[in-house]
């Protein structure tokens, strides 16, 4: 006969604190889905926010940098917005291109032209329209003096999303003076 320890005969003390039951399980998920629906529009508004003040940043860079590298080099350069392959277009977004146009077609040619500075936007929550007289599809800085003369204008900041209530332009102007403009005193045209 098999004899049985005292101890296997007694209740364990542990029993009960195997894991979490399935009732603290679900009202611990619903909890937590609760704070995420509150939290998430915090959030979204944040990242939106977050990529307006982002993109002012890079178009501001891009054309300083163009000022001052134009003057420099004494060449003109171009800056235009860009979707892909180089192809300047007023109302791309993904791309904010400077380079030097040496076959004078006004877009970037890889090969052929020489890429100062390429900035990657790609926004999310917005979209940018690039606004320069004549209908151009760029702005040009002269190599004599480093300013835009004939190609003033500006990239406007437009949201797309609802989280998203940041509008802005980023002028230009014939002289070089870049000026950041929030909708509130320079109207936009955004949603019209």
């Amino acid at each position: 006969m098999v004899k049985l320890s005292e101890n296997f005969l007694k209740p364990s003390i542990y029993c009960n604190e195997r894991g979490f039951s399935l009732i603290e399980l679900i009202v611990t998920v619903a909890i937590l889905a609760i704070i995420a629906m509150i939290a998430t529009p915090y959030i979204l508004s944040l990242l939106a926010n977050m990529e307006a003040k982002r993109i002012a940043v890079q178009i501001d860079t891009t054309l300083k940098l163009a000022k001052a590298e134009s003057h420099i080099r004494r060449q003109d350069l171009l800056v235009c917005l860009s979707n892909s392959g180089g192809l300047c277009h007023r109302d791309s977004f993904k791309q904010l291109l400077l380079f030097s146009d040496k076959n004078n077609n006004n877009n970037f040619d890889a090969g052929i032209d020489y890429l100062v500075d390429e900035q990657s936007l790609n926004p999310k929550y917005s979209t940018l329209y690039l606004r320069v007289g004549n209908n151009r599809h760029y702005t040009k800085f002269w190599g004599d003096s480093g300013s835009p003369r004939g190609h003033f204008g500006h990239i406007k900041y437009c949201p797309t999303s609802t989280y998203n209530h940041t509008m802005y332009q980023i002028s230009f102007s014939q002289i070089g003076r870049i000026t950041y403009k929030p909708h509130e005193n320079y109207p936009t045209g955004c949603g019209t």
